[in-house]
This record gives C-alpha cells, sequence and structure tokens, in this order.
C-alpha cells in the first residue's frame, strides 16, 4: 500500500510528517486505508490519526526543532506566584467601576 502526503510524496512508517491545519509534527507510526479508499497516517504524538491529504512529509529535525519544549519541568510554588500576580493584576486593574 502506497500512502502519499498533500504534495504527492510517498509516506513511510518511520517518517516524520507535518499536520497541515495546526502545524503539530510528529513521526509515522501506522498507515491505512478504510473502505471508503480514505488514506490515513498515525503519528506517535499526539498518537491520532490524519487523512493523508492535509499531512506534509518534513525532515526528523524540523519535527524535533520546536520552540517549547514538551519536557519542561515547572515548579507549583512559580505556578502559584504567577496565578497570584494575574489575581493581584484583575483586582487593581480598574477596569469599569460602576454598572450604570
Amino acid at each position: 500500500m502506497e500512502i502519499k502526503d498533500a504534495r504527492e510524496k510517498t509516506i513511510e512508517i518511520g517518517s516524520y510528517i507535518r499536520y497541515t491545519g495546526t502545524g503539530t509534527t510528529g513521526k509515522v507510526v501506522d498507515l491505512k486505508t478504510d473502505e471508503d479508499e480514505d488514506q490515513w497516517v498515525k503519528i506517535d504524538d499526539p498518537n491520532l490519526w490524519y487523512l493523508n491529504e492535509v499531512v506534509e512529509l518534513i525532515d526528523e529535525k524540523d519535527a524535533k526543532n520546536k520552540e517549547f519544549d514538551d519536557h519542561k519541568k515547572f515548579n507549583v510554588d512559580d505556578l502559584k506566584d504567577i496565578e497570584n500576580e494575574l489575581e493581584d493584576a484583575t483586582l487593581t486593574s480598574g477596569g469599569a467601576e460602576d454598572g450604570g
């Protein structure tokens, strides 16, 4: 079974693709054709199936070149401080003070 991306390039298990709708990238872990002859591509993370017509092959380096590190650790106390700062800003923002 040969499945091609939106640019007519052949997709194989182990390839890297980008979903053109949101820019989600991932490694191809499965391929299938359904009873309606639609072709599907499954990526490892977020473990979703995409129609072949809405994905494009990319280089592995492009799939891993993200501005946000998915495995970043957060400090709970830092997050609570940020939450408190946002609450304080809401209380003192001085928006509409009268309902009339």
